[in-house]
């Protein structure tokens, strides 16, 4: 069933497309974009400290070539995280305490879980923030994806699916899988979907993201395809499309 509402836009790792990545400024900018959430990456420092960070090293977002593993929670506190848009103060890696705390429930909080072994401690810093309402989740494994749907049942978890996907042989799989396991729905790659993957997961009352659309003709294929969700390092260009089109299935 093609959705009846335009979909949700998601701001990739804090509106990466025109803010520092994963920052405080960045959630800033994808709240007053008008975001439905804003997608963060979560790992842990070697003092077990939760932070903000995609990548294994801080080499790319800092200049600093250690892994994030390999440093205290104070140690990160020290770097700055490369601006390349010059649009916000100077922005340090954030702790996902912060990051709950600045959002409020304002948009959701969609937390990427690119490190293994941290669904308990991040389960806790999401009910400690009171978020679990407004925390959505994407998981990899299967087997997380159930134990953050148990844990966390107010929260949305969707099975993501990457183009060369490990933990399941292939989209149609990732969805025969998050049906059965309850799951809010799948959040594949754009290159991932066809219209028949689309109808296949809402006949399964599965809702369908995909990410990362950044691009004005991958954007189109996006509405073309009727997604529920796109997740974009560029929101406001993904309104700019929505709007042109006018209502839904125009």
């Amino acid at each position: 069933m093609r959705p009846t509402a335009p979909p949700e836009v998601v701001s990739h790792r804090t509106n990466a497309g025109d803010a520092p990545e994963n920052t405080l400024a960045g959630i800033e900018a994808a709240v007053r974009d008008g975001c439905a959430a804003v997608e963060v990456d979560v790992r842990a420092t070697r003092d077990g400290a939760l932070v903000l960070l995609h990548d294994e090293t801080l080499l790319r977002t800092t200049g600093d070539p250690r892994r994030v593993d390999a440093v205290t929670l104070a140690e990160l506190l020290a770097l700055t995280v490369l601006d390349q848009f010059g649009t916000s103060a100077p922005q340090r890696v954030p702790t996902l305490a912060e990051a709950l705390a600045v959002l409020d429930g304002r948009i959701a909080i969609e937390i990427d879980l690119p490190m293994r072994a941290l669904e308990s401690a991040i389960i806790q810093a999401v009910r400690a923030a009171d978020a679990e309402s407004w925390t959505w989740f994407t998981a990899h494994p299967p087997r997380d994806a159930e134990l953050l749907r148990h844990a966390c049942p107010a929260a949305r978890v969707y099975l993501s699916v990457a183009p060369h996907p490990t933990w399941v042989r292939d989209l149609e799989d990732g969805i025969e899988v998050a049906a059965r396991l309850g799951l809010t729905g799948v959040n594949p790659s754009l290159g991932a979907l066809t219209p028949s993957t689309v109808a296949e997961a809402h006949e399964r009352g599965l809702a369908v993201g995909t990410w990362t659309v950044n691009g004005p003709e991958d954007i189109e294929r996006a509405l073309d395809l009727g997604v529920d969700a796109i997740t974009t390092d560029v929101p406001a260009r993904v309104f700019e499309a929505i709007a042109r089109r006018g209502a839904p299935g125009r």
